[in-house]
């Protein structure tokens, strides 16, 4: 992670990740997530279509925009890695890095797995 970037994965914000679909067009959602070291890790439900393209295609994009200044950004081309959260601990942990209350956080709980980006390609800007 480059050190003159790594305060947008390090902050709490938003990334757009982008999957390949089973049609072969991209499709991109909003998500919280969680640096871990060189990864960036995030909690999805096996039923979400950024799930299904993941488990079909396990190579994602995640895209970050510095809130103060719209022309630096981030770039994370990545391989993703599943691991079941049977508990949702792992949730619970990305929400607490964002200050909400897992109790009262309005998403389900149950068939959660964390996903691991791990890294190919690095692009920054600004």
């Amino acid at each position: 992670m480059p050190a003159s970037h790594a305060d947008l994965v390090d902050a709490p914000g938003v990334a757009a990740l982008s999957t390949v679909g089973a049609d072969g067009y991209p499709q991109t959602t909003a998500i919280w997530f969680l640096r871990d070291g060189d990864v960036v890790r995030t909690s999805l439900t096996r039923g979400r279509q950024k799930t299904k393209n993941l488990t079909a295609r396990p190579k994602g994009t995640l895209f970050f925009v510095d809130p103060a200044n719209q022309y630096r950004t981030l770039e994370i081309r990545a391989d993703a890695t599943f691991e079941d959260d049977p508990t949702a601990a792992f949730l619970d942990t990305v929400l607490g890095h964002y200050g909400v209350d897992p109790a009262t956080f309005p998403a389900p709980r149950e068939d959660r797995v964390i996903v691991t980006f791990t890294p190919t390609k690095i692009n920054v800007n600004g």
